[in-house]
């Protein structure tokens, strides 16, 4: 086997990798948004410590090997491939953002038992993890096709209306948690 072929393995693998941990921070907000119990909320909150051992590795990972891919073979100067990098830019900060949030969220969740107060399952919801996991998802769709069809005009304009598209669908995450508030 050669390297060539390991590569889009890895950068394979990785993207794989990060909708793994997408999937997990998903399922995990959803749960905790009808927990009412520190034991609840402490159980799926637990699926938050995948995410860092599978988030992270994955972005550089994929970032690596796709950078490899680009420069050996020449691909720089087509659309997708300059979309690419940037968007996973985004999806790695964007994930970073929220992670002192959970952090928080865990410890708080950790050091008590019993029914969870009001102020509890508001910071719950707090639209900033549910925005953030929209937008990662929907870039990480965006790219995905992108890499899959290779487009190769309109490569940023497509990454702009995803990244719009993203931003549209975290919308109705602030207004909802503001109105409950």
């Amino acid at each position: 086997m050669d390297l060539h072929r390991l590569m889009v393995f890895f950068h394979v693998a990785a993207i794989v990798g990060l909708f793994g941990a997408l999937v997990i921070e998903g399922v995990a907000l959803r749960a905790l948004r009808y927990a009412t119990s520190y034991e609840q909320a402490r159980e799926w909150a637990g699926l938050w410590s995948l995410l860092f051992p599978i988030g992270v590795p994955s972005v550089v990972v994929v970032l690596a090997s796709g950078v490899y891919l680009a420069t050996t073979l020449g691909l720089w100067e087509f659309g997708w491939a300059e979309v690419s990098v940037p968007s996973l830019v985004i999806v790695a900060v964007a994930g970073g953002i929220v992670g002192p949030r959970r952090n928080r969220l865990r410890a708080t969740f950790a050091a008590k038992h019993g029914p969870l107060p009001r102020s509890v399952q508001i910071e719950i919801r707090h639209p900033l993890l549910l925005a953030s996991w929209r937008l990662r998802a929907a870039l990480l769709t965006g790219v995905v096709f992108e890499m899959t069809t290779k487009l190769d005009s309109g490569s940023v304009l497509l990454m702009t209306a995803v990244g719009l598209i993203a931003i549209s669908w975290s919308l109705p995450a602030w207004r909802t948690a503001y109105a409950r508030a």
